[in-house]
């Protein structure tokens, strides 16, 4: 898979967590609060080390995807008529794009060590 079409195939998958997120009944709508907070974190952990793989580990790709991560948590709030935006939320999708940041950076350097 060429990098063009993997990155295209990730912001079809992004079109469609977007419109998924926003959704009353969400996957992890309902959940309790550490298993959603863990869902939150393993989902954008999977989207930034998706988009950093692809973009070759460069941090610029992940301001876009921070900034994702905060306005689908507002986007949720506004369609749903939340009486909050779950801030909670936004920070465990800010902690998984990290999470692929960081692990994404560790892989880097065991492949220089190598």
């Amino acid at each position: 898979m060429t990098r063009r079409n993997a990155i295209l195939l990730g912001c079809i998958g992004v079109l469609l967590l977007s419109a998924v997120y926003c959704l009353p009944s969400h996957p992890s709508a309902g959940n309790a609060a550490m298993a959603d907070a863990i869902a939150h974190v393993a989902l954008f952990a999977a989207v930034g080390g998706w988009f950093g793989w692809f973009a070759e580990r460069r941090v610029r790709v992940f301001i876009p995807l921070a900034a994702l991560a905060a306005l689908l948590e507002v986007g949720q709030w506004w369609i749903l008529a939340l009486p909050a935006v779950e801030w909670h939320d936004v920070l465990a999708n800010e902690a998984g794009l990290v999470v692929a940041l960081l692990a994404l950076r560790w892989r880097e350097r065991q492949q220089r060590v190598a």
